[in-house]
């Protein structure tokens, strides 16, 4: 509740008419690049302090005075027609660079929607240490997300390899002073996961020590 951007309308029964709220992630229209790009921009087509920033960055001041466009309520019920233009608008361009170069002059933002997997090998991902790669400890690796946060100067240290489920339950337990005995004990009533480490990899440890 507390990352909601709409909480304080929702909570409030705030009666806005047909102007939209502060957006959410699918308030957002959505529109395709010149070359194919799918993105959406951060900015209402609808509302009435938003709408006009489309106006300036499109140099269409006329479609303030069209009465399709002239209220919030007019522009939901014309919203498809009111896309259309700006997604026409938007091919004239020779490329998202250009188009981004334009957006921004009318301080209006966007981002393209990308796959997980497409963001995982962008330049960006790559300097962030965004995915990082561990032993499955089975011969193969595993991809997983890296570290929240990134530092300037300091190198964080690089994720552990994962464990296998149960596999450091006896050590946990034992350090919270429970007996041998009484870890077989709830391991057997099923109260407790054993370690399931694959054999290959339990051999390959004991030859390592």
């Amino acid at each position: 509740m507390a990352v909601n951007e709409q909480a304080h309308v929702d909570l409030n029964d705030a009666d806005l008419g047909d102007e939209p709220a502060i957006l959410g992630a699918t308030d957002c229209p959505f529109f395709k690049g010149p070359a194919g790009e799918h993105f959406t921009v951060a900015t209402s087509l609808v509302g009435s302090r938003t709408f006009p920033s489309y106006l300036r960055a499109m140099r269409r001041a006329d479609l303030a005075d069209d009465p399709r466009f002239a209220t919030a309520a007019a522009r939901r019920a014309h919203f498809a027609e009111l896309h259309r233009i700006v997604q026409h608008w938007i091919l004239t361009f020779r490329d998202i660079g250009a188009l981004d170069a334009q957006l921004d002059e009318a301080k209006i933002a966007f981002g393209e929607v990308r796959t997980l997997k497409r963001l995982s090998e962008t330049e960006w991902a790559g300097y962030w240490g965004a995915v990082q790669e561990v032993s499955d400890r089975n011969g193969g690796t595993y991809r997983l997300p890296g570290r929240p946060w990134h530092f300037s100067r300091d190198e964080l240290a690089p994720l552990g390899d994962p464990a296998f489920q149960g596999e450091h339950n006896r050590d946990v337990f034992h350090e919270l002073g429970l007996s041998d005995d009484e870890i077989d004990g709830y391991i057997a009533s099923g109260a407790l996961v054993g370690v399931s480490v694959p054999a290959a990899v339990a051999d390959q440890s004991r030859a390592v020590a």
